[in-house]
Parts: structure tokens; sequence; C-alpha cells
């Protein structure tokens, strides 16, 4: 397997630094001939705990993916962004329509290939599917990254949205901001 390594682009890379991410072509192709390519991130602290994922992001909020709105490369890998419509907010004063980017995306490779890269199996955003989104802005960019595999937590029940927004609510009042962040705050 033929290996690559590349620091990803994230809003808080550039503000503190959030993750590296090396991948690796596996070589699987799926229905549509498109490789997919598995990247893994370095994070700088454990985002499965939401105290730590919400005190490192300046928003968290309830959202409804409207479209996909483009793609671009900022740092050697694909960023796909979207527009959604903010719902709520759990931190931060967002409203009406935002532009939301994930890392990864579809590329070409130097073979001509269509190539998905996703970031710790991070799925692409759905249009027309509610997420909850823990993200970092980016205001060269205009735009709000999610955190990868923590910060798009799809919301498929009322049960669910409750219960995430619930502890989100909770996470954020004992939020937990990374020491590498601190002076970034």
């Amino acid at each position: 397997m033929k290996k690559i390594t590349f620091t990803l682009t994230l809003a808080a890379v550039i503000t503190g630094g959030f993750l590296g991410a090396n991948y690796l072509n596996n070589g699987q192709a799926n229905a549509d001939n498109v490789i997919t390519l598995e990247a893994h991130a370095n994070f700088i602290d454990d985002f499965s705990d939401k105290k730590k994922l919400v005190g490192a992001t300046d928003n968290v909020f309830l959202g409804k993916v409207v479209e996909q709105a483009g793609t671009k490369s900022l740092d050697g890998g694909p960023e796909t962004q979207f527009t959604v419509e903010v719902i709520t907010n759990v931190k931060g004063k967002l409203s009406g329509q935002v532009l939301v980017n994930q890392q990864g995306g579809y590329q070409e490779n130097s073979e001509g290939q269509t190539e998905l890269l996703l970031i710790e199996d991070d799925q692409l955003l759905v249009p027309g599917e509610t997420y909850l989104f823990a993200t970092r802005y980016l205001e060269s960019e205009n735009w709000h990254t999610v955190v990868p595999a923590f910060g798009d937590i799809k919301i498929d029940s009322e049960a669910k949205r409750s219960d995430l927004m619930k502890a989100f609510k909770e996470a954020y009042k004992n939020e937990v901001v990374p020491g590498d962040l601190k002076d970034k705050k």
C-alpha cells in the first residue's frame, strides 16, 4: 500500500493545532468506481469527552444541511463546504444560514481516478439531514469547520435530539479548554 502523509488545515490548526492526519490508499473502490482513502487524525485532546470537545470549539449548534456549497483544498487534502440552516445554539450565537466546512471529500488522483478522502471514517454530510455540529470558525474563509468524527452527529430521532441537546448543554456548563488553545480563546 502506498502511504502518503500530509497535514490537514482545520480552523484550529491555524489558531492552535487541532490535528494532523496521515492517510493511506486502501485500494477499495465502491460501486461508482471511487477509491476510498482512510485518514487518521492526531487530535490534541480526547474529543470523545463532550466537555473537551465543547471547550475546543467556537460554536456548538443544531443545524439542517441545505446543500453542498463547494469544495476547496487548503493544505493538500479536499475539504467540502455545506450551507447549513442553524436551528438552535448550544454555544455561540449563530443564526440563519452558515457555511460549514468538513475536512474530506472527493479529489482526482494523478491517474485520473476519483478518490473519496474520509477523516476517521467521518462520512460526508447529507443535504436534508439534521446534525449537532461542534465547529471552529475560520475567519479567512468565513466558514465553520467541524471537528472530524466528533463534531457532526447525525440526528435521526427526536429522542436522540433531546438527549444530545441535554448532554451538550451540560458539557458547555462544564467545558474544558485544551491547554494548546487556552491562550487563543
